[in-house]
């Protein structure tokens, strides 16, 4: 499916509903209300909503204001999921029947809904709604807006440019959203900055993160420690990339318990492979940054030893 097929799947619409992944993250809420803000731009008489609503951490990102959250969706509506390479972790309800367009920049291994663009050679979804205003410059209008959370959502998942897939395109589309009005340093500031109980989380994760001598690293948050800490699960992605900023660490695997008993798994790699691992606990991602969920501690070992085995 071209990327320019999305204008004639929206004309027909008029009422448009923008989806992203659960637990979301900068490129997440970035993609998503980056997109509808530019939608709105183009179509003013159109009913926008991005569904579901913004973490705390990531307040400071999307227009609740401008963009309704209140109405329901109906299988006559159009949907747009960014940023979500499964069906089960979209956030939010997809009416049976609904059209449904997916935009992603993750392995396409569930090419769910009607249409699908997923480039893997983006970096960050952010990319993608950028380069499609691009291919449509006449209807598709960028407005500082929508430049700052597309901005904020590139910045985001390639950790301010640090990760193995930044490219010269890259910092090209950084340099033109830039151009819109984005406040570079502000949003760089919201993207570090954290609460006094991250702080507090950050030290833990320092001072209590086992490191084998092949190089892997891995910690288990429990809903015990959250709260004493006094930190939200939502505030736990704060510390995603925070020990691979340590020489010894190559590979590092982070279990958070949810309130649910399960556990929220980050896969994270500076040069290896670790996607099959998540695969394998029926997670998935990219081949450095993965996911998954597990349902108990035994589980959790299991993950750590096939970590230690695999090359």
């Amino acid at each position: 499916m071209q990327p320019t097929k999305l204008i004639a799947a929206i004309e027909p619409h008029q009422r448009l509903f923008i989806y992203r992944h659960t637990a979301p993250d900068p490129d997440a809420i970035g993609s998503q209300y980056g997109l509808a803000l530019i939608l709105k731009k183009a179509w003013p008489n159109k009913v926008i909503i991005p569904v579901g609503a913004v973490p705390t951490p990531l307040n400071w990102l999307g227009d609740p204001e401008t963009l309704p959250q209140s109405v329901a969706p109906t299988a006559s509506d159009l949907a747009i999921v960014v940023d979500c390479a499964n069906q089960s972790r979209i956030a939010g309800e997809l009416p049976a029947g609904m059209t449904v367009y997916k935009i992603d920049h993750h392995p396409n291994r569930e090419p769910f809904g009607t249409w699908n663009w997923v480039d893997e050679s983006y970096s960050s979804c952010a990319e993608m709604i950028y380069a499609l205003t691009t291919l449509v410059p006449a209807k598709l209008k960028m407005t500082p807006a929508a430049a700052t959370a597309l901005y904020a959502g590139l910045i985001g998942d390639t950790v301010r440019f640090s990760i193995p897939g930044t490219t010269t395109r890259t910092l090209k589309i950084a340099a033109a959203l830039a151009s819109h009005g984005v406040d570079i340093a502000a949003v760089s500031y919201q993207e570090m900055a954290i609460t006094p109980a991250v702080g507090r989380l950050t030290s833990y994760v320092l001072q209590q993160l086992q490191v084998s001598p092949t190089g892997l690293a891995h910690i288990v948050l429990s809903q015990a420690k959250l709260h004493q800490l006094g930190v939200s699960e939502a505030e736990t992605d704060a510390i995603k990339a925070l020990p691979g900023s340590l020489t010894t660490v190559q590979v590092w695997v982070i279990f958070i318990e949810r309130a649910t008993g399960d556990y929220r798994v980050h896969f994270r790699s500076k040069r290896r492979p670790i996607d099959s691992v998540a695969r394998a606990f029926n997670g998935g991602g990219h081949s450095l940054a993965s996911g998954a969920f597990v349902p108990d501690l035994a589980t959790v070992q299991q993950v750590i030893a096939r970590l230690e085995t695999e090359d």
